[in-house]
């Protein structure tokens, strides 16, 4: 696998892990603390997230082309 197909996957991999993490875990110890800054910014972030991992999908699909590969 040529390098930079390796670094977008790897980086589509890792955004996957932390949004998981934000969606089961960290957004909800936050709600139950009760701290409304920590929801807010972890909200943010996770929509964040949502932006990335949805350009790095575009872009990995571009790469594997018609061939539906990455080399």
């Amino acid at each position: 696998m040529r390098n930079e197909n390796y670094n977008l996957l790897k980086l589509l991999h890792n955004s996957l892990d932390d949004q998981w993490r934000l969606e089961k875990h960290y957004l909800k110890d936050a709600k139950k603390c009760g701290c409304k800054s920590c929801s807010m910014l972890l909200g943010k972030l996770r929509n964040q997230l949502t932006v990335n991992i949805a350009a790095l999908q575009k872009e990995l699909a571009m790469h594997m082309g018609k061939k539906g590969k990455l080399s």
